[in-house]
């Protein structure tokens, strides 16, 4: 059985092979810079994590201190060491018309 040749027209053009290999090519570096661009936005993602991590750390340990010098305890200290008393009789408030 033979073939039947195929017509200029039917033929797929050398240039086309080339095309479509440049095309291949191109989809290929992009898909490599692509992954690699995954990978650093992964590193920055995680050194952010831990930036917040770090600084939520921080801002805990500012607020217990802060509940610590505010704290009632403390104030009756500091109170006592300046010398300051308790009024004996409990304070009145004026109030206008």
């Amino acid at each position: 059985m033979k073939h039947p040749r195929l017509r200029q027209s039917q033929r797929i053009h050398p240039l086309a092979y080339f095309a479509l290999v440049v095309y291949i090519c191109i989809f290929f570096v992009s898909a490599w810079f692509s992954s690699d661009q995954n990978k650093i936005a992964l590193q920055i993602r995680q050194e952010f994590k831990q930036r917040k991590n770090q600084l939520l750390n921080e801002i805990n340990k500012l607020e217990m201190q802060e509940a610590e010098l505010t704290s009632i305890e403390r104030i009756h200290e500091i109170a006592q060491d300046l010398h300051m008393v308790l009024p004996s009789e409990p304070a009145h408030t004026l109030q206008s018309d």
